[in-house]
């Protein structure tokens, strides 16, 4: 268990191949503020310096658990962060370079993202395609849309964005959507729907061909008239792919391929338990955690569920009795050795 450096909030962590723990959080205001990125080598005791990430200083957009940076980490080890801002109300990216640093941020919006409340998320294939997603449009939920730009340049430059999700599903315009590739190079995006501004029930977008394509599947129905400031994540391991989510105060994890069939820590939660993060081992194994707190700005306490490769839980569910910060989510992943590590 990790600490963010002092300050950090909405906390996101990759594992490159030589075991280095790169992480990206925020700073600042609810409406600007920076993205700093630091690393873990494998047995160093403290982070390294922060480097910004953007490079036009207060560009990012930090109010709550589905604002800040996303991050994926390329088989080449550069890193590929995503955010938004909204004055104005456009999507950024920003990819590091060889030098430790990263190249000036770009402008992904072709206009004015009207009606931005979630940050975009970012995913990166074995042939270094970069996808970025995001919902957007100045419309009723009912009619928002999930949109893709694609980089086939290694994030140099990127396609024109266009949108990936039916028409009639709609998109939750705070609720957090995210995106993983595969090792067979199958894209995955998670996302709350808004059908009728009333059905805002988990999504999962598929692609096979390399995001020129896409099928829509309903994984979890949820009926509710407000947007519930609800997140969702991907943990992808060496056989199995899981996607993690909320749905009316608890947390859901499942593979992919078996999206009927969702584990959920046991017992009653004393608060809403939201903000799942997922990770997966070697051994198949599954952490699963999440901040239990009233109310979206809550952070609450960290609480987490061993499961194994069975789906089985293993041992009673763990937690610590430091809050997360306020408005912020913890991270996770599996080390090589099969530990997990969480970061918050």
């Amino acid at each position: 268990m990790l600490r963010a450096p002092e300050g950090a909030k909405l906390p996101q962590a990759v594992l490159d191949k030589a075991g280095t723990l790169h992480l990206i959080y925020y700073t600042g205001s609810m409406s600007s503020g920076d993205l700093w990125h630091v690393t873990k080598m494998p047995g160093a005791k403290d982070w390294s310096s922060a480097e910004r990430v953007n490079s036009e200083p207060y560009s990012v957009h930090g109010l709550g658990p589905i604002d800040g940076g996303q991050v994926a980490v390329g088989p080449d080890g550069r890193l590929h962060v995503t955010w938004f801002h909204k004055d104005p109300n456009r999507f950024y990216y920003a990819r590091s370079n060889h030098a430790g640093g990263f190249h000036d941020q770009q402008t992904l919006s072709i206009k004015d993202e009207g009606g931005i409340e979630s940050s975009p998320t970012v995913t990166v294939d074995d042939n270094s395609n970069v996808y970025v997603f995001w919902h957007a449009d100045a419309v009723e939920e009912a009619q928002r849309r999930v949109y893709m730009a694609v980089s086939r340049e290694n994030g140099v430059m990127f396609d024109l964005p266009r949108a990936v999700s039916p028409a009639t599903a709609g998109a939750c315009g705070c609720c957090g959507l995210r995106a993983v590739t595969d090792a067979e190079g199958v894209v995955y995006v998670s996302y709350r729907g808004a059908g009728d501004n009333i059905r805002r029930g988990m999504r999962l977008l598929t692609s096979t061909d390399q995001g020129r394509n896409f099928a829509d599947r309903l994984v979890q129905p949820w009926e509710v008239g407000a947007c519930p400031v609800a997140t969702t994540t991907f943990a992808a391991g060496p056989d199995t792919t899981l996607v993690a989510w909320e749905t009316e105060g608890q947390v859901y994890v499942t593979d992919v391929d078996r999206l009927d069939d969702p584990l959920s820590p046991p017992g009653d939660a004393k608060f809403r338990r939201k903000n799942a993060t997922v990770a997966t081992n070697s051994r198949g194994e599954v952490f699963l955690g999440w901040g239990d707190g009233p109310g979206w700005q809550s952070g609450g306490t960290l609480h987490w569920q061993l499961f194994d490769a069975g789906g089985r839980p293993l041992g009673d569910e763990g937690g610590v009795s430091e809050p997360i910060p306020a408005r912020s989510v913890p991270t996770a992943v599996a080390r090589e050795d099969g530990a997990f590590v969480v970061v918050f």
